[in-house]
């Protein structure tokens, strides 16, 4: 997993990747991705490196794998950022 990290990182196009154990359960693996735009993200999906890691990971799950995309407009974040005062970050 360190390894696919440290591969995505370098990625054109990737602004971040993380991974976490779950705390309750320390065999769900929690993945955060930042990518700077969707086809940052389909390339991603078409490397070599993520077809490998698909394939050795599957071999390992026990329940189907949960994906859930979250986009914005790049005026909508231009807009938000104006309105806070505080810097976040928002996976």
């Amino acid at each position: 997993m360190k390894n696919m990290v440290l591969l995505c990182r370098k990625e054109q196009g990737c602004i971040s990747y993380e991974y976490f154990e779950g705390i309750t359960d320390s065999n769900q693996i929690i993945l955060l991705q930042e990518w700077e735009n969707a086809e940052s993200l389909q390339g991603h999906y078409q490397t070599e490196h993520m077809d490998d890691f698909m394939s050795k990971l599957i071999q390992h799950l026990e329940k189907p794998i949960i994906t859930r995309s979250y986009f914005t407009q790049e005026e909508e974040v231009a807009v938000a950022t104006k309105k806070s005062t505080s810097q976040q970050t928002i996976h």
